[in-house]
């Protein structure tokens, strides 16, 4: 118990030096959601190498990037980046939902589930499997792909 608390009081005296909650009063996701909510096109950037730069000329006290920043950053990203998609079953252009419960339309009867979807299922786990025992390595993105596939096939055999 003892080096608990030794690590919470590192972790506390580490944060207030690096800005989290210490005379700044902000976070390093707090500084991360405000530069992008500043520049929402690094949010489409595939590289982090502008926001990265920014903070480097923020905190010139640091000669590298800790991996922690690293780590924040991309978490911010991904958060971020999913509250800007569209949400599942909305539709583009379609009427707020106040205006929505004034004219419901009936409800869809529920889809019936497609014949054969867990042999495909099982299909692609041995696929997977034989991958697997082939070459791990040289096969790794042909195994992304067989979760990926399995990974569908199991989403539309629950709907």
């Amino acid at each position: 118990m003892a080096k608990r608390k030794t690590t919470e009081t590192k972790g506390a005296a580490s944060g207030q030096a690096n800005g989290q909650g210490g005379a700044k009063g902000e976070t390093v996701a707090g500084y991360f959601r405000k530069l992008f909510e500043q520049n929402p096109a690094w949010l489409e950037a595939r590289s982090n190498d502008e926001v990265l730069s920014r903070w480097k000329q923020d905190h010139p006290e640091e000669k590298e990037v800790p991996e922690r920043v690293k780590q924040n950053l991309s978490n911010v990203k991904s958060v971020m980046r999913k509250k800007l998609r569209s949400k599942p079953g909305k539709k583009k252009g379609s009427q707020p939902r106040e205006a929505t419960a004034v004219t419901t339309a009936p409800a869809e009867a529920p889809r019936k589930p497609v014949r054969g979807l867990e042999s495909l299922e099982e299909q692609i786990d041995d696929c997977l499997a034989l991958a697997k025992v082939i070459d791990r390595e040289q096969l790794r993105d042909a195994i992304q792909h067989l979760r990926r596939a399995r990974n569908l096939v199991v989403w539309e055999t629950g709907k």
